[in-house]
């Protein structure tokens, strides 16, 4: 399992982006952060039995940056990559059907390699797939038992799109996250 929050005094927006992850990938459990310290999050980590945490920040309003931490001997310390969002789809601006907004209960993901393009995204899908614990393969190649996988498409304005896609309908049910770039020392 995985515990999810944000940083402190988050917007809607960033909430909302943390429910949809939560809704997306399966393994993650979302926490309120509120005045909680790295400390205190340890601690309730520890408390769960979590070993990772994901903290998605605020930039300007919106969701800026997102840190990935391991919970060691009771300490967070972060891990590469440090993912900076550029812009953020949400999964109630899909205008999906009332089947993908349902709050399913997703049991398998993978991540889809079919369009990933340069050896930076490689680099970050790799990362990715370890910290998440999931495969990577083509989507056409999928075994039945998977429920969504996470998609990374290039894009002009950005390093990479992340999106995530149900099965067996291939539709996007999102979010999309857009990363600007990526830092590797951390």
């Amino acid at each position: 399992m995985i515990l999810l929050t944000t940083s402190h005094r988050p917007t809607r927006r960033v909430r909302s982006l943390c429910n949809d992850l939560a809704r997306s990938i399966p393994g993650l459990v979302k926490i309120n952060r509120g005045k909680t310290s790295f400390f205190d999050l340890a601690e309730k980590a520890v408390q769960m039995k979590i070993e990772k945490i994901i903290v998605v920040d605020r930039w300007k309003g919106s969701p800026g940056r997102i840190r990935f931490f391991r919970v060691v001997d009771g300490k967070m310390s972060e891990k590469a990559p440090r993912l900076y969002v550029s812009g953020v789809r949400l999964r109630r601006e899909f205008g999906a059907s009332k089947e993908n907004n349902q709050k399913k209960l997703i049991k398998y993901m993978f991540l889809d390699s079919t369009e990933i393009r340069g050896s930076e995204v490689e680099k970050l899908a790799s990362s990715l797939s370890e910290f998440f614990e999931i495969p990577i393969f083509k989507a056409e190649e999928a075994p039945s038992i998977y429920d969504v996988y996470l998609r990374f498409t290039s894009s002009e304005d950005c390093l990479a799109c992340i999106s995530f896609y149900t099965l067996p309908s291939n539709a996007e049910i999102g979010p999309r996250i857009k990363i600007s770039h990526v830092a590797w020392q951390v």
